[in-house]
């Protein structure tokens, strides 16, 4: 039948902001009433909130979007129970164990309770902590997105640039899953050990290694059958001389430059595709059955999120401030106040 259950209190915690500008300035706690969940909705008593570069760029207003009225409670990530559901919802799915992506994009997941869509909702392994299933959303839907959704990439050869990060750790082990050679780029020996770690045959530090040429070594001449990319705008030179012929370009993100210039022929004359990703963008149908993977998966212990920090609510303006400063290595997370 669904609906809300009377059992649940009428208000929550939560933090908003009702302003672009600074975290410091803008995130506030408040007591706000707890949502009902709505049809193909369920409601979801929160534990944590994962914190991923969108959110603070979406809070700085660097995105450029509007801002809705009556402000924005962060964050699409999170992990949590499921209290209650709405119509169109089996009632079993109540105190199931979730990970949730692409909450939103008003009310995120940094409350005490939240409402999704049921089929963003997907099963968390009993073994995985709530920190690390607030890990999990948009960085390995983004992974799926850009690696797999196109076809199979057994056979292929793969090169992935940042591939300690977030979103380039969980693209290295989607790509060794499938079977694919791949080849990461990294800054520094800590974040190499990393991505081997998670399964790339090749690491190259970007910094001082000529990557197109490694590419090329590897590949006999031929390039990268699929190059997933963190930073478009740094890259795009790299990626026109790596990748192969009717390669793909998956970019998720441009940050040192949001409105690049491109060679068109350097990628047009091998005709090159370029897919530009956003996790929280997927296709329904792409969703389902990358959700369905990758609960496999961390049921499995093939995908593994990494969490570098966690933050009370109180402390959440310096969970955005360690984001936005880019030296953290591994998935930054909210803890939800009891």
């Amino acid at each position: 039948m669904g609906g809300r259950n009377p059992a649940l209190p009428a208000r929550m915690t939560a933090v908003r902001y009702t302003a672009f500008g600074p975290a410091g300035e803008t995130l506030r706690l408040e007591d706000v009433p707890v949502p009902a969940p709505g049809h193909g909705e369920l409601l979801v008593e929160m534990r944590a909130s994962g914190v991923n570069p969108h959110d603070t760029k979406k809070r700085s207003g660097w995105l450029g979007v509007p801002l809705p009225g009556g402000g924005v409670i962060p964050h699409s990530d999170g992990a949590g129970t499921v209290v209650a559901v709405g119509e169109g919802v089996r009632e079993d799915r109540i105190g199931q164990r979730v990970f949730l992506v692409g909450v939103g994009p008003k009310d995120g997941t940094c409350a005490r309770y939240a409402v999704a869509s049921a089929d963003n909702a997907f099963p968390l392994p009993a073994t995985l902590s709530w920190e690390q299933g607030a890990s999990v959303g948009i960085p390995a839907f983004t992974a799926y997105f850009a690696v797999l959704h196109a076809g199979p990439v057994a056979g292929r050869t793969v090169l992935i640039h940042g591939g300690a990060g977030c979103v380039g750790r969980c693209a290295v082990e989607l790509a060794r899953y499938g079977g694919a050679t791949v080849i990461a780029t990294v800054s520094s020996a800590e974040k190499a050990a990393i991505a081997r770690e998670a399964g790339a045959h090749h690491v190259l530090d970007y910094r001082s290694d000529d990557v197109a040429a490694a590419v090329a070594a590897v590949t006999a001449g031929r390039g990268a059958d699929l190059v997933v990319d963190v930073d478009f705008g740094a890259n795009l030179r790299v990626d026109a001389a790596a990748v192969a012929e009717n390669g793909r370009v998956a970019s998720y993100s441009s940050t040192s430059n949001r409105t690049p210039e491109l060679d068109y022929y350097a990628f047009a004359l091998k005709g090159v595709t370029l897919h530009f990703v956003q996790g929280g963008k997927m296709p329904p149908e792409v969703r389902r059955e990358g959700g369905r993977l990758i609960a496999a998966l961390l049921h499995d212990g093939r995908l593994v999120p990494h969490v570098a920090s966690v933050h009370s609510m109180g402390a959440v303006a310096a969970a955005h401030e360690e984001m936005e400063g880019g030296r953290t290595i591994g998935n930054i997370v909210v803890a939800i106040d009891p």
